[in-house]
């Protein structure tokens, strides 16, 4: 494992010093390139308004990746009463961009579900669970955000796989991990990549949850090597992280736990956000992406050491996943972290020799929503054509992290 490790580190220190890692300013990086390799296709249904500054979904290869999709018309912005005819209106915009790219909800594979009031789970999870065939669920995170844009009380965010009959549905052995708590898969298996749905602390046996922040990260990980294990992977598989926790206090119990897995510098990309509630009593979930690729590297610049919890970026075949990135020091303004953010990413594209016009989808956390038009004007300036898919939603920045504006996670693909 350490020889292979080595190896994975010396292929990012080689791709770090390359030229290709220092070129290009920035108005160039934000143009198209011909570099893109993999087809992809700009999925824009009609149903929706155009002029966005990003697309709601963006097939590469078999892959489409959708925007998050939130309780709003898509065309006339008019939001529906109540908590179910919001989900269907999420729903049924996914279903637009799914029949546009010739798929159906049969297709999706792991989905994100945020909400701004957990008390909605309930009923959100009847509506959602209607639109799929028993038993072919996508993995599945659902999180009560701090706030979602534009007003909203659902937001969706998805991605699909084109060859249906291709999807294999994952689950661990009996009585190794806790019973599903709504519609969805333990994980989805397609094209050599396997979604794994959030989990959280709960005892398989018991079905309880521990106290003690610490015991809660242990079976978390424990359950998430159940499924692992099921797909014929483990810990070095694995490409992308979500870590989600309440409480700022919490996150470096969370950290000294989660590195347990990854010690011998093979962290995975990740982001780590507190949010406001997780299903349940528990107090941290965590979702991952692992690869069947044995060959996975995690790219850092050359004068950096491998992160302990995250890599800057995973590169596993034609598809690169970065961290999210946040950059408080670079001054008090959005503007100011935003453009410093998204030249970091660039940097880290370009250990891939990739740029932005590679990147298929953006997640963005803000601190505060009613930053979004600032924000939005900013992304749309770096990426003025055919933008990626995008998700935005709030996160609390509370603790040693109080003077962040927002963090960007991307998905880039060759």
């Amino acid at each position: 494992m350490h020889a292979r490790r080595l190896l994975l580190v010396l292929a990012a220190l080689s791709l770090a010093c390359s030229p290709s890692a220092q070129e290009a300013p920035p108005e160039e990086a934000a143009a198209p390139k011909a570099q893109v390799s993999v087809e992809r296709t700009y999925i824009y249904p009609e149903q929706f308004a155009p002029g966005k500054s990003y697309t709601p979904a963006v097939l590469a290869g078999d892959r489409l990746y959708l925007a998050g999709m939130i309780d709003l018309d898509p065309k006339t912005g008019e939001q529906p009463e109540g908590i179910e005819a919001q989900t269907r209106m999420a729903m049924d915009s996914i279903g637009h961009v799914l029949k546009q790219a010739g798929m159906t909800y049969s297709n999706l594979v792991s989905c994100h579900v945020m909400l701004d009031d957990m008390e909605n789970y309930k009923a959100m999870n009847e509506v959602y669970g209607s639109y799929y065939e028993e038993g072919k669920y996508p993995a599945r995170t659902t999180l009560e955000m701090p706030s979602l844009v534009a007003g909203a009380h659902v937001e969706i965010s998805c991605i699909g796989y084109r060859k249906a009959d291709e999807i294999k549905y994952v689950h661990a052995a009996e009585g190794t991990t806790p019973p599903a708590m709504g519609p969805y898969s333990q994980g989805v298996l397609a094209g050599g990549v396997l979604y794994l749905s959030g989990q959280g602390g709960r005892n398989p046996e018991t079905n309880e949850v521990a106290e003690d922040v610490a015991e809660q990260t242990d079976q978390t990980l424990k359950t998430i090597s159940e499924v692992l294990k099921a797909a014929e992977m483990d810990f070095s598989n694995v490409v992308f992280t979500n870590v989600y926790y309440l409480g700022p206090e919490n996150r470096s119990t969370v950290d000294e736990r989660y590195m347990q897995p990854f010690m011998d510098g093979g962290a995975p990309s990740r982001g780590a956000f507190c949010l406001s509630r997780l299903p349940g009593t528990i107090s941290v979930e965590i979702t991952f992406i692992a690869s069947e690729d044995k060959y996975i590297t995690r790219l850092h610049p050359h004068d950096a050491q491998p992160g302990s919890t995250a890599s800057p970026a995973s590169l596993t075949g034609d598809t690169l996943y970065t961290s999210a990135y946040a950059a408080p020091d670079a001054g008090e303004s959005l503007e100011a972290q935003m453009r410093a953010i998204l030249e970091e990413q660039k940097a880290r594209l370009a250990l891939a020799a990739m740029d932005f016009s590679n990147v298929v989808d953006a997640k963005v956390y803000l601190a505060d929503s009613g930053d979004f038009q600032a924000m939005d004007a900013l992304f749309k300036e770096y990426f003025p054509n055919n933008p990626p898919a995008r998700t935005t939603v709030g996160v609390r920045e509370e603790g040693d992290r109080a003077g962040t504006k927002l963090e960007i996670a991307l998905i880039a693909v060759k």
